[in-house]
């Protein structure tokens, strides 16, 4: 009892170590380009407004000048969306790639620093071996992170795995970090390798 008990006490100073290691705010992808999608999409809607606007309203004239027939008139009427649509489409498109970008370059400038001294990341693959074992994502960017492969980290799977690794540490139902994966875990986060240089941490995932 007394042995579950100092495991469970290992594992949520472990979480608070992880918690104070990422900013999970910053590292939330989703959250942060929903934001910037509810912009792009007012743009494509407000540019297929605009442009719909502008084709209606000089149908309209020519129907009421009496240049248009009704029947041309309503056939422009409809078929004015079309174009309408793609120029929103595509406006929404430019936009989103647009606002996104700031975001994706700050968590990627924010990964570097994180990982630029030795990596982050892979100090927790004893955890993430016993609390993830499936996930190959996880698996893949431990190793680049040991690896000091920061290019090729995308910031997207980044912010996904460490928002992943910390709900599994959270989770009160899933099974205890065992004395082994404890001193693993001390092991690697007492390490501090010089950036780009060799580590010797742990960083078995499995």
């Amino acid at each position: 009892m007394r042995r579950g008990k100092g495991r469970r006490r290992g594992r949520r100073e472990v979480l608070r170590r992880f918690e104070a290691d990422f900013d999970l705010a910053r590292l939330d992808y989703p959250r942060r380009v929903r934001i910037a999608n509810g912009k792009a999409r007012l743009h494509g809607v407000l540019a297929a407004f605009l442009l719909y606007s502008a084709g209606f309203a000089v149908g309209y004239y020519g129907w009421s000048q009496g240049h248009v027939g009704t029947e041309l008139f309503g056939k422009a009427v409809w078929l004015l969306m079309l174009p309408a649509t793609v120029v929103g489409v595509f406006v929404w498109l430019l936009a989103r790639n647009r606002l996104e970008y700031p975001v994706r370059r700050d968590i990627s400038d924010y990964i570097a620093s994180l990982e630029g001294k030795g990596g982050r990341l892979w100090r927790y693959a004893p955890a993430a071996a016993v609390l993830c074992p499936g996930n190959l994502l996880c698996k893949s960017l431990m190793a680049r992170s040991r690896e000091g492969e920061i290019a090729a980290i995308d910031p997207e799977d980044y912010g996904r795995v460490v928002h992943e690794l910390h709900h599994a540490l959270r989770e009160a139902d899933r099974r205890a970090l065992d004395a082994e994966t404890l001193e693993a875990l001390a092991r690697n986060l007492e390490e501090r390798g010089p950036s780009g240089g060799e580590t010797t941490g742990d960083t078995s995932v499995g």
